[in-house]
């Protein structure tokens, strides 16, 4: 997103836990090397991220846009899973990009207009085993924003829910488990999942366009359609192999000689 970002021109603010990534992306910016502003913070400290995004207005007297994309996934059966780790969870991929939100909403109304993109997740949608925190976080977040659209939109604040499918990235390296370890492994739908580029344009182009919800990825957004004609159908099909089970009902309820047109159309 940064790199694509720089491409078009933008002037970014980047933060994450992690300094010398951060770095690293900076220098590597496509357009201006090194011409991000870097901005170090954990999600998790609730009480530092007020004057986080006071700094954050600083470096150039107003925000734009504002991407919401750090959060981190469990994998554990919601018996096995602490309440600590929930409240963990919930912290970071909730109530972090709450706070933030509600410190630049100010700034957006003198302004005129502000535009927030909050990166969702299929699970959202529909709870998948296995996830119930990450899923209950992702909720959330559909529940705030969608209602602060509605308060906001007069006010010249558009809201972009970006829903991404099976994105080949490493979030279930460093997902937790129940008791709070690393469950330290890709797994291997994430491998071989949608391009990270591809995603990046997709997401971008949406937020250009204004759109207030996008999905982006691949096969799997097939279950949104699905899950809208039957939610039965898809709590079925999702309790074991359910991108395997969704693909197969695609392809019987859609066949198709072009296998690559039929992917286009559901992406």
């Amino acid at each position: 997103l940064c790199y694509r970002l720089a491409e078009l021109g933008a002037n970014l603010i980047i933060s994450s836990r992690r300094e010398d990534v951060l770095r690293e992306v900076n220098e590597n910016l496509p357009r201006n090397p090194g011409s991000a502003k870097i901005l170090p913070l954990d999600l998790e400290n609730l009480g530092e991220l007020s004057n986080k995004t006071e700094t954050a207005l600083a470096f150039f007297d107003q925000i734009d846009y504002f991407i919401s994309n750090a959060g981190v996934a469990i994998r554990d059966l919601a018996l096995e899973t602490q309440l600590q780790i929930d409240q963990k969870i919930m912290n970071i991929n909730y109530f972090a990009p709450t706070v933030i939100t509600k410190q630049l909403l100010p700034h957006f109304y003198t302004k005129g207009h502000g535009h927030i993109v909050v990166i969702s997740s299929l699970s959202a949608k529909y709870g998948i085993p296995k996830t119930a925190a990450y899923s209950a976080s992702k909720h959330a977040l559909h529940g705030f924003f969608d209602s602060l659209r509605a308060e906001t939109i007069k006010n010249g604040i558009l809201i972009t829910i970006i829903v991404p499918g099976i994105i080949n990235t490493n979030i279930t390296t460093h997902a937790l488990t129940g008791s709070g370890r690393k469950f330290g492994r890709n797994e291997k739908i994430f491998q071989t999942g949608y391009p990270v580029n591809k995603a990046a344009h997709k997401m971008v182009k949406a937020i250009l366009k204004e759109k207030e919800e996008v999905f982006v990825g691949g096969v799997e957004g097939f279950s949104l359609w699905l899950n809208r004609i039957s939610p039965r159908l898809v709590r079925f099909l999702i309790r074991n192999h359910p991108v395997k089970k969704i693909r197969q009902l695609k392809r019987h309820i859609f066949p198709a000689t072009n296998k690559k047109s039929q992917q286009d159309k559901f992406r």
